[in-house]
């Protein structure tokens, strides 16, 4: 099934996609609150134990060297398994030296939300674990990479929600998605 193929069968294709600086705009807004979320809770409830650490810099550039690509790879990981997609469906690919992933088949909304949100969840959720257990200097670091990345996820999928399409194609120039709706008759 292709945008094409659909498109003749009465599908209406709408682009949704946001320019670099929407992106990052965007991605900053919808990740706030995680972010001030996570440092709130731990100045006030974890920092006493923390262990706090210097190389503040070396560290926050090993988080982000280990997050990127596994972010990518949740991606990639989750529309595959939600598709039920098969070899050469998601492609990984280095755009300006930074990991990237795409899907190259059109998918179901649940299907594209979850490869989407999946970083989210899984690192996200996984750093505000990391957080509680051995709050310090780390596991900031850790979190704060790890909730802002996510965050033009975040907008994205929540003009999924908005677009009403019942089938997104994965956008691979940039972010954003191609939202399909079936046309009324």
């Amino acid at each position: 099934m292709t945008l094409e193929s659909l498109t003749a069968q009465g599908w209406q294709a709408k682009r949704h996609t946001l320019t670099t600086s929407q992106t990052y705009l965007w991605g900053i807004l919808f990740s706030l609150p995680f972010v001030l979320l996570a440092g709130g809770i731990y100045r006030m409830l974890l920092l006493h134990r923390a262990v706090l650490l210097d190389r503040t810099g070396l560290i926050l550039l090993a988080v982000i060297i280990v997050s990127v690509p596994l972010h990518e790879a949740l991606h990639g990981f989750g529309w595959k398994l939600a598709g039920r997609l098969h070899k050469g469906d998601v492609t990984f690919f280095l755009r300006s030296g930074i990991p990237m992933c795409a899907c190259r088949t059109i998918l179901s909304t649940k299907a594209y939300l979850i490869g989407t949100l999946l970083p989210f969840f899984i690192l996200g959720g996984g750093s505000f674990l990391f957080l509680f257990l051995c709050p310090g200097t780390i596991s900031v670091l850790t979190a704060l990479v790890n909730l802002m990345l996510p965050g033009a996820d975040l907008a994205i999928s929540w003009r999924v929600l908005r677009s009403e399409a019942a089938l997104i194609a994965d956008n691979p120039e940039g972010a954003g998605f191609i939202g399909l709706v079936k046309n009324q008759e």
